[in-house]
């Protein structure tokens, strides 16, 4: 069995081995190399695929070229129900109930499947 290590994920993205700032949320997960590494996979096509540079990758209110709209919004909501899944998947017990609490793999998995079908 693959050795798993505590990490902390913020709001940008970032995978650190301990929390840095008491002033930023964190979701902590344990995670083998090979599941960090996918994390980290599925950040970098959220910021690839974020227009704007430094805006939060669980943030509800992104921008999008309007002639792309439904494109991108299809993109991005199948996109942040994956990070979400994942997060509780790897989180601790602390992280799967904040997440239970947002209420937001249901709405995520809802959404990203209608602007799916839209897409297609």
């Amino acid at each position: 069995m693959e050795q798993k290590g505590t990490f902390y994920v913020t709001a940008k993205g970032d995978l650190e081995p301990l929390p840095t700032d008491d002033h930023l949320h964190y979701f902590e997960i344990q995670a083998s190399y090979d599941e960090k590494q996918q994390l980290e996979h599925l950040f970098a096509q959220m910021h690839a695929n974020n227009k704007q540079e430094g805006l939060d990758i669980f943030s509800p209110k992104r921008h999008f070229s309007e002639s792309h709209a439904e494109y991108h919004r299809g993109k991005d909501s199948k996109l942040v129900y994956e990070l979400f899944r994942y997060l509780y998947l790897l989180g601790t017990e602390k992280t799967k109930r904040e997440i239970e609490e947002m209420k937001v793999l249901p709405e995520l998995y809802e959404a990203s499947h209608d602007t799916i079908e839209k897409v297609k």
